[in-house]
């Protein structure tokens, strides 16, 4: 095989698993909201979006092609009356197919903080299998505005990402 061959061979295996990820990505997404959703119903009684069971946050991400795999665009984030937050995203369903317990959260007077770290390995689909790195990922909610801000990293690699969004209360 030249060294053209291998090339084209790279780009090919490449654009197809981009192709795979965004048609998971786009099932992921919603089913991240579900998700969410039934966790709220399940530790609050499916009261309001806010109540002595937990808070709801259902976030839409602002789309920018260079993070599409790694900042999905939706996330549904729940903080539980117990002090912890189950979070799920397409990206976590990708790695995981269920939700993830936030790893450290802090709220204040203005911002709930969170983080997360998802654990890589190979995931199989189809007829292949994918490689996929850890991940770790923080996030911060403003509580005035409701806005999101995410940042990512592979740890190990230079390559980090991130995104902004607004969440919503959601009232189920």
């Amino acid at each position: 095989m030249t060294m053209t061959h291998a090339v084209k061979a790279a780009a090919r295996s490449q654009a197809e698993t981009r192709a795979m990820t965004r048609k998971f990505r786009l099932s992921h997404c919603l089913a991240a909201v579900c998700t969410a959703i039934a966790l709220m119903a399940n530790f609050s009684g499916g009261a309001a979006a806010q109540t002595t069971g937990g808070v709801f946050y259902d976030c839409d991400m602002t789309r920018s092609e260079r993070n599409a795999f790694w900042i999905s665009n939706k996330i549904g984030i729940v903080l539980l009356q117990d002090g912890s937050a189950v979070v799920s995203d397409g990206v976590i369903l990708n790695y995981r197919r269920s939700t993830l317990k936030a790893s450290r959260l802090t709220t204040t007077e203005r911002d709930i903080k969170l983080d997360w770290r998802l654990t890589g390995g190979l995931l199989q689909a189809k007829d292949r299998e994918i490689l996929l790195p850890d991940a770790e990922y923080s996030a911060v909610i403003s509580k005035p505005s409701n806005q999101i801000r995410v940042r990512g990293n592979l740890p190990g690699h230079r390559r980090s990402f991130s995104g902004r969004g607004q969440c919503k209360l959601r009232v189920e």
